[in-house]
């Protein structure tokens, strides 16, 4: 078994993509749309386990996963696409279980712990052991442009300390996303060393989109899946 896995810049765009409805390269992989599944990202954390009736969900008349954040698979060449613009992608690869997942780990996502629930429910589903799986974390918003209101730095940090997360704590209200969606794998079992990061922050980045920055209505895309030899 391979896989494939992509974390997103500004290019290839989701509107494009949406626009075009039809296959499309990153590099020279091609990837067919019909492939392709995609959820509707409410802020939620549910996790959605794919089935073969599932691909090409989000393309032409066939809808979005409805309210899920989250996919997981182990359906051979099948794409899971989760779409980012300040929020955060996080990728997981299990190459001896064959199974893979990816997750919308925003504000809420990782306050309701949506990366490590897709830990869990892949060892459910699949087998699949923590020690196992490699984590992809992309880009995202980093703590020094998320500032929020006091009542949402509350409810956020006190979710984070119920469980076990020690989250950035100042007095400006400042979020560090990154910081405790590492903490969260970290307590689901993940090695330290299985997790990557790309050290990005999309607001300051020309490459990514930004909602924070400039309201953009574009996404980058990011996207896993299964491949046999």
């Amino acid at each position: 078994m391979k896989s494939f896995s992509h974390l997103g810049c500004h290019l290839p765009d989701y509107r494009s993509i949406m626009h075009a409805q039809s296959d499309f390269y990153i590099g020279e992989k091609l990837i067919p749309c019909s492939k392709i599944v995609i959820a509707e990202q409410t802020h939620s954390d549910l996790i959605h386990v794919c089935t073969v009736d599932d691909s090409g969900a989000g393309f032409g008349d066939h809808p979005q996963i409805s309210v899920a954040d989250g996919m997981i698979t182990h359906i051979p060449n099948q794409y899971l696409l989760i779409r980012t613009a300040d929020c955060t992608p996080v990728l997981f690869l299990d190459r001896k279980n064959r199974a893979v997942g990816a997750v919308h780990s925003g504000r809420e996502g990782t306050r309701k712990n949506i990366a490590g629930k897709a830990v869990k429910l892949m060892q459910d589903q699949y087998g699949c052991q923590p020690q196992d799986l490699t984590v992809h974390i992309g880009a995202g918003v980093c703590a020094d442009h998320y500032k929020v209101s006091n009542s949402i730095w509350d409810e956020f940090n006190d979710s984070m300390v119920q469980n076990g997360v020690k989250p950035l704590f100042n007095s400006e209200c400042h979020i560090d996303i990154r910081l405790c969606i590492f903490q969260q794998l970290i307590l689901a079992g993940i090695p330290y060393r299985n997790i990557e990061q790309e050290f990005i922050c999309t607001h300051e980045s020309p490459r990514h989109f930004s909602f924070r920055r400039d309201g953009s209505r574009n996404r980058q895309i990011n996207l896993v899946g299964i491949e046999y030899d």
